[in-house]
């Protein structure tokens, strides 16, 4: 018998692979989708060498292979690739694909960004609780499930500058993750 556990706790134990866990079939392709497309020389590397390997090709010829497939492949090697190559689907999914999500969110905390991308000093305080939590819940309202993977990543990628989401998703767990 599996023992159950709320979002909240299936985020902050096994972060990205509990938003993957969170994630649609097609979320997840297109973030294998956008990760393949759009990431930088670093991770299109290390994509490179584990899929080379996986198939069995050499690197340069993945190139030649359609996206399509590359991508259905990405999404069932996922949950086996370290958590930090994992975050990178999460980061270029919103990044590409939900980017206005970002900034509508952002402008609602009052965070200083240039089109989603922060742009704090490195000792900035983290932003106001009460207005992290009502920006929050109000992406919920307008974006359901993407708002609730967006707000899930952030409370993964630094869990004290978006301390003010931990009493939102709490919220969402009415709806138990099996561990």
């Amino acid at each position: 018998m599996s023992e159950k556990q709320t979002l909240f706790e299936a985020l902050d134990q096994d972060g990205p692979y509990a938003v993957w866990d969170l994630m649609t079939e097609d979320e997840r392709r297109l973030a294998a989708k956008t990760l393949w497309r759009d990431a930088d020389h670093e991770a299109r590397t290390v994509l490179e060498t584990t899929l080379a390997k996986e198939l069995k090709f050499r690197p340069h010829a993945l190139r030649k292979l359609p996206a399509e497939k590359l991508a259905a492949r990405l999404v069932r090697m996922a949950p086996e690739m370290p958590d930090t190559l994992l975050f990178q689907f999460l980061f270029y999914l919103h990044m590409s694909e939900r980017r206005p999500l970002m900034v509508e969110f952002l402008d609602a905390v009052g965070v200083p960004h240039d089109d989603g991308v922060l742009n704090l000093p490195e000792d900035a305080e983290p932003p106001a609780k009460d207005k992290v939590e009502k920006a929050g819940r109000d992406l919920l309202k307008a974006h359901d499930h993407e708002g609730l993977v967006y707000l899930s990543t952030l409370m993964v990628a630094d869990k004290q500058l978006w301390e003010g989401l931990e009493s939102v998703l709490k919220e969402q767990d009415a709806g138990e993750v099996s561990a």
